[in-house]
């Protein structure tokens, strides 16, 4: 018995629910401002960007691969350059190479002579 009245109420609820969303979203439709029609660009930005990139499909394409090609060297750069920024001393770049001995002693070379001498 229980269990038909739960069922009974939720479809109740539900149907309630759905009214209550019909009717919120067709005051909402009812009361929104209807766009004007027309360009949303003027005439002749949209012109002068068709003549300056759209004209044909090799010329667009070249375009965008020229772009995407601009696009790639300014990130890398710029990826580059705060990557150098937060590990400055840290790279091969720009350690201080004065700081280390440009002629150390190679201890192994004397070995090697005197290993040549018993022989």
């Amino acid at each position: 018995m229980n269990s038909i009245i739960f069922s009974r109420s939720a479809i109740l609820l539900r149907a309630t629910a759905q009214r209550a969303v019909a009717s919120t979203s067709r005051r909402a439709l009812a009361s929104s401002p209807v766009a004007k029609a027309g360009p949303s660009l003027p005439p002749s930005f949209a012109k002068a960007w068709y003549d300056a990139f759209g004209k044909s499909t090799a010329q667009y394409a070249s375009w965008m691969i020229l772009l995407l090609l601009i696009g790639e060297v300014a990130t890398g750069t710029l990826r580059d350059g705060i990557w150098e920024s937060m590990n400055k001393g840290h790279t091969y770049r720009s350690t201080d190479w004065s700081k280390f001995d440009q002629f150390e002693e190679d201890d192994d070379d004397d070995d090697d002579d005197d290993d040549d001498d018993d022989e």
